[in-house]
């Protein structure tokens, strides 16, 4: 029996993996992984031919492992780089014996006797369909389970239908030289929709690109390059981030002038409207009918806001000339579908389209995960998503104090864009600091952790500092017991500031995309080591990455062995 198991070998479970080993080189660890490949999202089973990242080179890798490609014209990293890297990356810390591929976990359980996890696997292939462990690292993330509409009837369809997940498995369908695929259509408002539109643009097709009304369907959409720098590297800079309210930095001086005073919400409100202006207008957004089609309906601080998508990068930098030209082959219609009969599409507004493909770029299931599906003790005992009926009632009260508490330190959250809110059944992940579920932590139950449970354009760091955060708790060295109190107020707290600060999709899931370095802050400030990486004016002005971090397990590992040492010599 492996003494850890990692669920999931995407990038969150092979750097959680590498950290938990290099810190416990003796312990058994095993990844289960439901795929026939490393990745998760960046595995060269989902990565197809010209994907580009919305990362900046140097930032989407581990601090001691460079990862090595040649970027685009544009300096951002190729998908095909990265999913090369992870494979290097497993190879290198011997991480590829370790995992078990085609092994979906089904369920899992706890032995009541022994405290052990059960897990069910749903295997393709002979091999053990239960194992065992004595701590689990739930890293299944949130790109595992794709979502398609359900509100839409499918009769006998004679199109190729599939995911955006699947774009690499169907590529060739559209590529330039397949006159089989004339037009296709692409439904859903996100990243992987603008990247699916480009994709078939530059390959010739017409595509029907159909929106619903609601502007909170469309991604903010940030420019290749800002002052001269691939736009990413803004978001990595101190001073960007305290423009943007955290709860994880609420009581320093710089927010509570920032966020807390007239004057500061002044600063930062002529600097989100003054930003996204520019954005509009470098965009061109407002020159073509495709192009008005695509502002999202956010008000003057569209960029500030999300709407029900992630924010995104224009990454491709032709992009804006297919979706302008006056006989561009991009139409985009804002409105919804109501059935797919045949090779035709029937829009709400009464317009029918004819398709020969038709790609759901519709997201991801966020709230489900195999951990006690039908034991709702441990569910509530992990933290995970419960049917809100089932939500013990302090936690209404913790919300609404929650929300008083939200509202007083950031006003500015107080009066959103106009929007309709999503109404969703289930309770958020309750975890603090995104990993750890509260009722176990509070009686020394340090035995379940999450990681890669948000949203984030900072892959690279938050992957690194949860992973070490992770093993120093799985570990017993973050001591939080008798601590629930304040655990759960935390918990409230951050559910509720990120449903005021990224409104229908924080309320979907965690999302740190303006705010991720005060979130970095909190957890290596828990680990007792030093946040300040760089010092003096760089420390503000500066571009943080993940090479700033690093040598920072050594650090913890060293700082570990003298608290021994100190405790034994205490004894």
């Amino acid at each position: 029996m492996p003494k850890v198991i990692v669920v999931g070998a995407g990038w969150f479970g092979l750097i959680a993996a590498k950290t938990y080993l290099q810190i416990n080189p003796t312990h058994t660890l095993l990844l289960l992984e439901s795929s026939t490949t490393i990745g998760g999202t960046w595995s060269q089973d989902r990565v197809y031919d010209g994907l580009v990242t919305h990362n900046a080179v140097g930032a989407l890798e581990v601090s001691d492992t460079p990862l090595e490609g040649a970027p685009t014209a544009e300096g951002y990293i190729r998908g095909e780089d990265v999913a090369n890297y992870l494979v290097q990356f497993a190879e290198k810390y011997n991480l590829l014996s370790r995992i078990v591929f085609e092994a979906a976990v089904d369920s899992i359980e706890r032995d009541v006797d022994t405290k052990q996890w059960i897990l069910k696997l749903a295997r393709k292939s002979e091999g053990e369909d239960e194992v065992r462990c004595e701590k689990l690292i739930m890293a299944t993330g949130l790109t595992s389970m794709p979502f398609t509409p359900t509100d839409i009837e499918i009769m006998d369809p004679k199109m190729t239908m599939f995911h955006s997940a699947e774009l690499k498995k169907w590529q060739e369908i559209l590529q330039i030289d397949k006159q089989e695929v004339e037009r296709v259509t692409i439904y859903g408002g996100g990243k992987s929709a603008f990247d699916a539109a480009y994709m078939c643009v530059a390959a010739g097709k017409k595509v029907d690109w159909i929106i619903r009304e609601s502007g909170q369907s469309v991604s903010s959409m940030f420019s290749a390059k800002a002052l001269g720098k691939t736009s990413p590297l803004m978001a990595s800079k101190r001073l960007f981030n305290a423009l943007s309210p955290c709860i994880y930095d609420s009581e320093t001086m710089t927010s509570r002038f920032l966020h807390g005073t007239s004057l500061g919400r002044w600063i930062v409100r002529t600097y989100w409207k003054t930003l996204n202006s520019i954005i509009m207008k470098k965009h061109g957004m407002y020159t073509s009918e495709n192009g008005r089609k695509l502002v999202p309906e956010l008000g003057e601080m569209g960029g500030f806001w999300s709407g029900s998508t992630p924010t995104g990068v224009i990454s491709q930098p032709d992009f804006l000339t297919h979706l302008h030209a006056p006989n561009s082959l991009i139409t985009i219609h804002r409105t919804s579908i109501t059935s797919i009969k045949g090779t035709t599409i029937h829009l709400a507004n009464g317009t029918s389209l004819t398709s020969n493909a038709h790609i759901w770029c519709t997201g991801w299931i966020r709230d489900t995960t195999p951990l006690a599906r039908n034991n709702p003790e441990l569910a509530l005992q992990a933290g995970i998503p419960m049917p809100k009926e089932n939500s013990p009632k302090h936690w209404e009260t913790l919300e609404s104090a929650a929300e008083d508490r939200i509202k007083s330190l950031f006003p500015l959250l107080s009066t959103p864009p106009p929007y309709k809110p999503i109404q969703r059944s289930n309770t958020p992940y309750r975890l603090y600091r995104l990993l750890a579920p509260p009722a176990m932590a509070d009686v020394g139950d340090y035995t379940l952790v999450f990681v890669g449970m948000t949203h984030t354009p900072a892959t690279g760091m938050i992957a690194e500092l949860q992973a070490l955060w992770a093993t120093a708790y799985l570990d017993g060295r973050i001591p939080l017991e008798g601590m629930k109190e304040k655990m759960e107020k935390e918990v409230a707290e951050v559910n509720v500031w990120m449903k005021r600060r990224y409104l229908n999709l924080g309320e979907k899931c965690a999302n740190l995309t303006f705010e991720f370095m005060p979130y970095l802050d909190t957890l290596v400030g828990d680990l007792g080591l030093n946040r300040r990486r760089k010092g003096r004016v760089r420390e503000w002005f500066g571009t943080y990455s993940p090479r700033d971090y690093r040598g920072i397990i050594s650090e913890w590992v060293r700082k570990s062995e003298k608290a021994d040492r100190q405790s034994f010599k205490g004894n």
